[in-house]
């Protein structure tokens, strides 16, 4: 009879203990207070250090409450790659709240009951209480107190997830209307860009930057693949962030846009993201459009479309994964406007088709060869180092080259003729 209302009496004292926690702990939550002042709260309440740990049970915060001393409060949490994927896989599969012996060699010297913060099938992170209970029941009213604790964890970490997405919504809206120029307004233009971090004292460069998974375009459909874009492109804007500070960044639905400083040089900055891009996500391939300078906020629209029309013209002209500036594009943004591939083929084999056929029957090189000299602006001495040839063979060669195309290379009308048609040669070949 002792013995049964000793366990009853004790049962009470773990449901009581259990009461106060989740009562303030969830008063903490209905207050507006964060994750760390409610791992304070849980830490004084339990008398023991309590992590919130990442998706890869990296440490997010912890504390340790007052009365515990420095000395007893030492102790390690370094986990290995060994320690997190066994704990990970153990986790996933009981589907409930452990108790984590020590694993020093893996990094962690503390045992813990750990649990998972979760809504639904979505995991915020983990919850964990370092277990120093000795006596009996004690590790089962751990493992209660982790558990309620979670839920409580997991009601504050959406609160906190869903304001950080509104903002992030708001802050798209934002950028979106200054990206499509919806107010011409410079005042307007200039306050709604100043809440994104917009300094009007500096000059701007809109960056545009897409990503395809590779030549499978069967793969680029594949909704995995949508996933996995976005992925690359935030990786890619936290990225940029870092490497040019005072950078703008928005990952819209399909391309990442970037308003980096002009102190930045675009260029650079865009060919190392390509190889960052490319450790990421090797098969993957991303093109970046670079516009124009903009000095004020109602010019960064003009900006943009600048990088898009680079971009779409480097799409269009086999230049894909590649760095175009709206500068460098030349006749290309002429020749975009020309929807039907067939007018440019048709152009192409009007300027330059008995040159191509010439050089499939023969082996010769003649396009080669009119593309390198008029690349070297008519320098003959320079078109033969770059073809390794003799002066007078170029001049043989520059020679074939008019007599089999009808063309006139002292004439700058039929240089020009050349000229386009070798860009879009090489732009659809």
């Amino acid at each position: 009879m002792h013995s049964t209302l000793s366990a009853l009496q004790a049962q009470n004292a773990v449901l009581r203990q259990l009461v106060v926690i989740h009562d303030r702990l969830g008063a903490l939550v209905l207050q507006g207070a964060d994750v760390m002042a409610i791992t304070r709260m849980l830490a004084e309440l339990v008398g023991r250090r309590v992590l919130l740990l990442d998706e890869l049970l990296q440490v997010a915060a912890m504390a340790v409450p007052e009365r515990v001393s420095s000395e007893s409060a030492a102790f390690n949490w370094a986990p290995g790659q060994g320690y997190v994927r066994a704990v990970l896989a153990t986790l996933a599969r009981e589907r409930r709240p452990l108790r984590v012996p020590p694993m020093a060699d893996f990094g962690v010297d503390a045992s813990c009951v750990l649990a998972p913060v979760a809504v639904g099938d979505a995991i915020f992170g983990y919850l964990a209480i370092l277990a120093e209970h000795d006596e009996a029941g004690g590790e089962d009213l751990d493992l209660q107190i982790v558990q309620h604790a979670a839920t409580v964890y997991a009601l504050s970490m959406m609160r906190e997830r869903m304001a950080v997405e509104v903002a992030s919504q708001l802050k798209d809206e934002l950028f979106e209307g200054l990206l499509l120029g919806r107010n011409q307004d410079e005042q307007v233009a200039q306050e709604r860009a100043i809440r994104l971090g917009y300094d009007a004292q500096l000059t701007y460069r809109a960056l545009v930057l897409v990503a395809n998974a590779g030549d499978d375009h069967v793969l680029d459909e594949q909704p995995e693949t949508g996933a996995r874009r976005r992925r690359l492109l935030e990786s890619l804007a936290e990225w940029c962030v870092r490497r040019a500070p005072g950078s703008l960044t928005s990952v819209r639905e399909d391309e990442l846009v970037i308003l980096a400083p002009d102190s930045v040089d675009a260029r650079e900055l865009s060919r190392t993201a390509l190889q960052h891009a490319t450790a990421l996500l090797p098969s993957w391939s991303v093109t970046i459009g670079v516009g124009g300078a903009c000095t004020t906020a109602s010019a960064i629209s003009r900006s943009y479309a600048q990088g898009r029309r680079a971009l779409e013209t480097a799409q269009r002209f086999g230049r894909q994964g590649d760095v175009i500036a709206f500068e460098d594009l030349g006749v290309y943004p002429l020749l975009f406007h020309v929807t039907d591939p067939l007018e440019l083929r048709g152009f192409i084999d009007q300027v330059l088709g008995p040159l191509i056929e010439y050089d499939e029957r023969h082996s010769a090189d003649l396009v080669r060869t009119l593309d390198t000299f008029l690349s070297r602006n008519g320098n003959l001495q320079s078109t033969a180092r770059e073809l390794n040839l003799h002066v007078n063979s170029v001049t043989y060669r520059l020679q074939r080259v008019q007599t089999i195309c009808g063309l006139d290379l002292e004439q700058s009308e039929d240089r020009l003729l050349a000229q386009v048609a070798l860009k879009i040669l090489n732009g659809v070949s």
